[in-house]
């Protein structure tokens, strides 16, 4: 199995939406043994499957979090109510933040979870990335190319 897992969220349709799975498209330009990547989708609830039994995993998803656009957040599964803003119109069936609170209450959180939380500027039908989240995605895959360094480091040793 691999060292850690990144799995992008978010619709292709929906402009800034779709940061997660175009960060997973980023990353799977190259190619590490020890990196898993799992386009998820629009489907937050699908994600649980792609947590048990991993120990590292990221989760990069564009997250409304009252921020200005392009904001990237790193933030663990205990910080989640504090950094989402509510929002009465998810665009996902399951959101995010339940989809992580019930993969904890049964019990298939991985020991280290990370959320990259991307501000999006506009999350309408058939528009592309603003210029604030194609710089967040440069940030997202930096932060997510140091982590699996880190995390190679630890499995190697």
């Amino acid at each position: 199995m691999a060292a850690l897992t990144v799995i992008g969220v978010g619709s292709r349709l929906r402009g800034d939406d779709a940061i997660g799975p175009l960060l997973i498209d980023a990353l799977s330009r190259q190619t590490h043994p020890q990196l898993e990547l799992v386009d998820a989708g629009s489907d937050a609830l699908g994600i649980l499957e792609y947590l048990e039994g991993r120990e590292h995993v990221i989760v990069v998803d564009a997250c409304q979090m009252g921020r200005d656009a392009g904001s990237v957040l790193e933030f663990n599964s205990a910080q989640i109510d504090f950094v989402l803003k509510d929002d009465p119109i998810s665009l996902h069936g399951l959101g995010l933040a339940e989809s992580i609170k019930m993969a904890e209450s049964l019990h298939m959180l991985p020991e280290d979870l990370k959320i990259i939380g991307i501000e999006p500027e506009s999350i309408q039908f058939n528009g592309s990335l603003s210029v604030p989240v194609q710089r967040a995605l440069k940030m997202a895959v930096d932060i997510v190319e140091d982590k699996l360094n880190r995390v190679s480091q630890l499995a190697e040793a």
